[in-house]
């Protein structure tokens, strides 16, 4: 199977099969990264393997431009395989290292399952943004965890990891204190780790709690914080003003802004962007209002979406905090509100809060097809149970990659055999009863089908 569904195929001849686990020779363009990769995959590369594989870059437009979104990337990949009297020949041909990334998962699932597709592969994602954040409420997830699921969720086209548990004390609570040198090393090793995977990290801070926003010593203390960060290669950054009093808490704010939270948010906001663009003008911000759910026209997140600068993306859930649907129309609307395309905090499969008792095992749903053209993209919010998310995260994975011929009820039975492997048929049985979510999949269809 290759996964996601690519976006083209021209098959020359029937799939090549492996008797046994071939070795690679391995040449051109990011080749010691390719080599790392296999190698770690367990792979014998040397210079006398069975498959030959070719990377070479092409910088085109043809190679660099997706016509559908009207978008540059650095995702796009062919792959062009080749049965001949000396052997296989893989030619790879990519628009950049992600690009690179992403076509040695298709090969490596292909060999991993004991085939090759013998043709032409041409493969891109359509969702720009593809990723999933640590957003709960609950225990964080461990190192390990984090470790493992960003290297599932890479190998399967996601390209964006936001860190924001709640209750890790130095986002939310005590969001002006530095971390301790023990946990920011673990944070350094997970954002190193994130470069190897070709995954954007973005660390979240959450300081809407105690913030006094006309306090510059309070400022001075965010702005430091997330320097830390910054010397640890953080890139991307996320200022969470979500689920805190919707009114200004301090005298002196009330009197600076009028009464008007949305005032003080868009003076935040707007100066932490130029502050963090004067460090590094690659920084990327995305801001989580106070109101992120709705019909998009309201005049908190108008005000805000129209007043602060077009590059800040901005978080939403949709209609509500866990939407059911997500729909053009809805985005449509939010666009003409704010000015901004929505970047879609998907709060599935996350089972917090009143969601506590449940157990999201499904797949995702309810998204319209051509939603890719109007959002930034689509970050899914976790459950506190790491291993459990990862099956529903597969599926938001093969969504966002080609959410045109996305298949839900395929999608979710690989997710299961990928996670499960030998014992993923008796799973099935037991996580078809936990199918139900805010998302409205109804449960047991096997066994309903029966009666």
């Amino acid at each position: 199977m290759i996964f996601s569904n690519p976006q083209k195929v021209k098959r020359e001849s029937e799939d090549f099969l492996f008797a046994r686990t071939p070795s690679l020779e391995i040449s051109g363009y990011e080749e010691k990264f390719i080599t790392d990769f296999f190698t770690e995959k367990g792979l014998i590369c040397n210079n006398n393997g069975e498959v030959i594989i070719k990377c070479s870059f092409d910088h085109s437009e043809k190679m660099t431009y997706i016509e559908q979104t009207r978008r540059l990337t650095d995702e796009k990949y062919v792959i062009n395989t080749n049965v001949s009297v000396k052997g296989l020949t893989i030619n790879i041909i990519a628009s950049g290292k992600r690009a690179v990334r992403a076509a040695i998962n298709t090969i490596y699932r292909q060999i991993e399952s004991g085939s090759l597709f013998i043709g032409l592969i041409e493969d891109y994602p359509l969702f720009h943004m593809r990723g999933y954040i640590e957003g709960f409420y609950g225990s964080p997830w461990s190192f390990k965890q984090r470790m493992d699921m960003m290297k599932l969720m890479c190998e399967h086209g996601m390209n964006s990891y936001f860190y924001a548990p709640k209750d890790d004390p130095y986002h939310r609570e005590k969001w002006f204190e530095p971390y301790p040198k023990n946990e920011l090393k673990e944070l350094k090793a997970l954002i190193d780790f994130s470069e190897k995977c070709c995954m954007d990290f973005y660390f979240c801070i959450a300081p809407g709690l105690s913030l006094r926003y006309t306090s510059e010593s309070d400022y001075s203390m965010l702005l430091e914080k997330v320097k830390q960060l910054y010397k640890c290669n953080v890139k991307g950054f996320g200022l969470l003003l979500d689920d805190i009093p919707s009114k200004l808490q301090y005298p002196e704010d009330i009197e600076r802004f009028g009464g008007e939270t949305v005032n003080a948010h868009i003076e935040l906001a707007n100066r932490f962007f130029d502050d963090l663009k004067f460090i590094d003008k690659s920084i990327k911000l995305v801001l989580c209002p106070l109101q992120y759910h709705g019909k998009g026209n309201e005049y908190f997140i108008s005000k805000l979406g129209s007043s602060i600068e077009p590059q800040i993306d901005i978080f939403w859930t949709g209609r509500n905090i866990c939407s059911q649907e997500l729909t053009v129309p809805e985005a449509f609307r939010f666009i003409e509100s704010t000015n901004h395309r929505p970047l879609y905090w998907d709060n599935f499969p996350v089972n917090d809060a009143e969601m506590f008792n449940e157990m999201h095992l499904g797949y995702i749903t309810g998204r319209q097809k051509e939603l890719f053209k109007y959002s930034q993209g689509l970050i899914s919010n976790c459950m506190e149970y790491c291993e459990s998310s990862k099956i529903p995260l597969l599926t938001v994975a093969d969504y966002l990659w080609n959410p045109l011929q996305y298949n839900p009820e395929k999608s979710w039975d690989y997710a299961v055999k990928k996670v499960l492997g030998e014992l993923s048929e008796d799973f099935k049985l037991f996580a078809e009863n936990l199918l139900d979510s805010c998302l409205k999949v109804s449960n047991s269809p096997k066994m309903c089908g029966a009666m």
